[in-house]
């Protein structure tokens, strides 16, 4: 029988089900029920459920079960408010679904249960991250000690024995059944189940705990590591094999590990893989090679078991967008804040009322500022600074928090699939069953779905196009990036248009607006820049002279004041009115706090004064994932990590890492590198260019479409300088063939806007970072600029002297 492409339509398939009655005492589980694609496949099985009613009615007793579980109160309390504000969309606020034991009742009838479940590979190793770093060692060996059932077992053995028993997943489930149907009639099984956390992100998370207990065993790290590691894949297996019986659907939303973005070419000893990921959280190629390899593998093993695999290319959920709501610290600079010797800032190891170590939330405060080379030494202390509450930030599950700016580049430029169409997929299947037409899961194929781009993705845009949220990014005040998704590169860039952006609105707010007699206590800093000046366009930057930009510049980022700022928009006073020069100190206050926000952030801004390199940080420096404890840690650690086996000079070294990560260099000169890693001979591969014509220079004897980064302002200008050249060649006439030209927006003149997302997609396509589709050449050009096609007419014989028609 040939197979059909043709999907069968979801509609009539609902219908069907709703008029059988066979759905209505269903049970689901989702494992990560409160993530990003996990919750999104919930709100798609409600939905679908809630039609089916439409169409036929159900007993008095039958009630769907959809139990979803998250880590702890924080992930059930945002899971919980998104599920009330869809229903009210739908329902009406009158129809809030009500409160039964660890649950809700719909108005519809479905019951919505949460219980609180973390998928590890031993109970209670997670809780060795709240442990002081001078107690763990006891920590590790009263663990130890509590799994042992036997005498005479050496530690790793131990460890070993316990994780192969483990069934946590199995183990849940059916705790669930004995717990909640007790005396009453059970369903039995499950209907579906499905895990909405990607694995290989899970044991990834899980060697991080493991490392830290080997480090307090006495054994070979990396041997022992390998041990757990297989011992924990297996017992998961196994785990899934049981959990296979208590379901008659197990599906996983499982990942590529790198999203998607490497390249594979034939070799002869087998396919060689290269990453193109440069904007991942380490970028590290190696280490990413490894774990896409793993995520296959374990796709393919647990397909034999006929669990059903969604694997995704690349997958962002945007579970909501908050509104000046705190960031969360991430959990690297959390873990660094308590391990150290001392308070970094005021009250940083302070701990929780619950005994645990205090959850920090992203802080603003002034930072230091140090010369990049031969800093003084000596420890060095922050203050606690101010709560950095952006006007709009986006919740991403298991992804952490992100900015506007960070979802329109990353959405772009790795053909992200919505959550929403993959969880259908999910919930589609999970409720009804397969497609009978062209299952999403083949048997031939091992059980595997791999989702590639779809179309889909434009209703993200939709929702990222939005005034509000465009705004955002026109705004130069808000992070053009936080600290959870996306590498220190990518941040990095982001902020660095964000900077030119407030350069541009200070430079062009209307001072003489404010009102002399204004009242203070009503007067709003942030929406007078905002609507007294104008935002970006590449039509500013065009007749922005370069060394004005550059002087500048070094002003903005390297202000330590209200009054260092003035210089920025001069012959603009209150004069006689005193309260008119109090606004504008308000309002250089408020850009003097969103240059703070960077290094806070955790991206070290590189800039000059007087003939000497600076670099301005908070604690946490996101390039080198280290504590800035002491003035000369940052210069410090590039020459122990130089010394450790890099080719190259230390300027070399030093400048590879300004280029590829997350340091904001505004320099007015510019660094090209072509070297992936560190680890590779620098002396060739790092140039130094004075201004832009040398960098365009040398970017021209790169190899096509090969890899290459670069910094600096030259390097910004350049770039941007040579999208303009390509976004103006728009033309209505020429249709859709105008391909990327027509993703930048233009204002009501006809200006074209910088958008930060837009314009950072645009730079990983430059710099060969865009993912592999067979498309790519209608995302942009490779290089800074179109390289020039030679004329030949003189060159090819018989062509008469002039051989222009029209």
């Amino acid at each position: 029988m040939t197979r059909s492409y043709k999907k069968q339509r979801l509609g009539p398939r609902l219908v069907e089900a709703a008029r059988s009655g066979a759905r209505w005492r269903d049970l689901h589980a989702i494992i990560g029920g409160t993530g990003a694609v996990g919750g999104t496949a919930l709100l798609q099985m409600l939905s679908m459920y809630e039609e089916m009613m439409t169409m036929a009615t159900p007993g008095a007793d039958d009630v769907p079960i959809l139990l979803a579980t998250g880590l702890g109160r924080d992930d059930i309390r945002a899971f919980t408010r998104r599920l009330f504000r869809t229903l009210e969309t739908r329902h009406g606020v009158e129809r809030h679904p009500r409160k039964i034991g660890a649950g809700y009742l719909t108005a519809s009838g479905v019951f919505v249960a949460f219980e609180r479940f973390r998928l590890t590979a031993l109970p209670g190793l997670g809780a060795i991250q709240d442990v002081p770093a001078d107690q763990r060692r006891a920590f590790v060996r009263t663990f130890i000690k509590g799994l042992a059932t036997g005498g005479g077992r050496a530690p790793i053995a131990t460890l070993l024995a316990a994780i192969g028993k483990a069934r946590p997943v199995a183990t849940f489930l059916r705790g669930y059944l004995d717990k909640h149907f007790e005396g009453q009639e059970a369903p039995g099984r499950f209907r579906s189940v499905i895990l909405g956390i990607p694995i290989p992100s899970l044991i990834a998370y899980h060697q991080d705990h493991l490392k830290q207990v080997l480090s307090h065993i006495d054994v070979s790290m990396t041997d022992a590591q390998d041990e757990l590691q297989e011992a924990f894949v297996h017992a998961f297996r196994d785990d899934l094999a049981e959990v296979r019986g208590l379901a008659d659907e197990v599906l996983i939303a499982h990942t590529t590990a790198v999203g998607g973005m490497y390249d594979e070419s034939a070799e002869e000893d087998g396919k060689r893989r290269s990453i193109r990921l440069g904007f991942a959280h380490s970028a590290k190629d190696e280490f990413l090679v490894d774990k896409q390899r793993f995520a296959e593998e374990l796709a393919r093993e647990y397909g034999q078991l006929g669990v059903k695999i969604l694997i995704t290319a690349a997958a962002i959920g945007i579970d909501e967008v908050r509104l000046r709501e705190p960031i969360p610290l991430h959990g690297r600079p959390s873990r660094l804040i308590q391990d150290a010797a001392e308070d970094i800032f005021p009250g940083a190891k302070r701990p929780g009322p619950d005994g645990k170590p205090l959850r920090h939330m992203v802080r603003v405060a002034p930072p230091l500022t140090l010369p990049l080379e031969d800093p003084p030494a000596g420890p060095v202390h922050f203050a606690a600074g101010e709560m950095l509450r952006p006007a709009y930030s986006i919740r991403s599950g298991e992804n952490g928090f992100f900015s506007v700016a960070n979802a329109d580049a990353l959405y772009r430029v790795m053909r992200v699939a919505s959550a929403s169409e993959l969880a259908l997929v999910l919930a589609s299947v999970g409720v009804l069953g397969d497609d009978a037409n062209a299952p999403w899961f083949p048997a031939a194929e091992n059980n595997v779905c791999y989702y590639t781009e779809t179309d889909n993705a434009r209703q993200v845009f939709d929702l990222l196009n939005q005034p509000p949220l465009l705004a955002a990014q026109l705004s130069g005040l808000e992070p053009m990036a936080l600290q959870d998704l996306g590498s220190a590169k990518h941040q990095g860039e982001l902020h660095a248009l964000s900077l030119l952006i407030l350069l541009h609105r200070l430079r062009t707010v209307d001072i003489d607006a404010i009102d002399p007699y204004v009242e203070l206590e009503r007067f709003d800093p942030e929406r007078f820049l905002l609507d007294h000046s104008r935002p970006l366009t590449f039509e500013d930057l065009a007749h922005w002279p370069f060394a004005d930009l550059a002087r500048d510049m070094q002003i903005l980022v390297g202000a330590d004041s209200e009054e260092d700022l003035a210089p920025l928009n001069p012959g603009r006073h209150g004069g006689l009115f005193p309260k008119k020069n109090q606004a504008q100190s308000l309002i250089f206050r408020r850009a003097l706090e969103a240059v703070w926000a960077i290094p806070s952030l955790g991206s070290p801004i590189v800039f000059e004064r007087d003939g000497t390199t600076l670099v301005r940080t908070g604690f946490f420096v996101a390039p080198f994932e280290i504590l800035c404890d002491r003035s000369e840690r940052i210069a410090e650690h590039i020459a122990q990590s130089h010394a450790g086996g890099s080719g190259g000079s230390l300027a070399d070294f030093r400048d590879f890492h300004l280029a590829t990560g997350g340091f904001v260099d505004l320099r007015p000169g510019a660094i090209l590198v072509t070297a992936r890693t560190d680890r590779e001979d620098l002396s060739s591969r790092v140039v130094r260019c004075r201004d832009e014509s040398e960098l365009l220079a040398a970017i021209d004897r790169i190899e096509p479409y090969s890899f290459f980064a670069t910094c600096g302002l030259a390097a910004l200008t350049a770039r941007l300088g040579a999208l303009y050249v390509e976004l103006r060649e728009a033309m209505l006439e020429l249709g859709s063939l105008q391909d990327f030209r027509w993703q930048m927006p233009r204002d009501d003149n006809g200006h074209i806007l910088v958008v930060p997302g837009v314009v950072e997609a645009f730079r990983m396509v430059s710099e060969g970072l865009e993912k592999t589709t067979g498309t790519e050449r209608l995302d942009g050009l490779w290089g800074y600029r179109r390289r020039a096609v030679p004329v030949r007419w003189d060159a090819i014989p018989g062509l008469p002297s002039n051989g222009s028609e029209t």
